[in-house]
């Protein structure tokens, strides 16, 4: 299976575009990855704003930056 850009826990990413009309993350929302679920391909994400929330994979556009 093929996680995002070999996205692992830890690295920080910055968010893109997102579906979720639940949230209040926004696009330039950055956080840490804390779990990552391969089998539902899920990348769990403690944002900045205190939220945590997943990624979908394949659905929501992040990108990976230097901490």
């Amino acid at each position: 299976m093929n996680i995002k850009i070999g996205i692992k826990i830890g690295d920080r990413v910055e968010l893109l575009e997102m579906e979720d009309t639940m949230t209040k993350l926004e696009k330039g929302s950055r956080g840490t990855v804390i779990k990552i679920d391969e089998e539902e391909e899920l990348i769990w994400v403690k944002w900045d704003n205190g939220e945590e929330l997943a990624l979908l994979a394949d659905v929501d556009k992040f990108k990976k930056i230097k901490k």
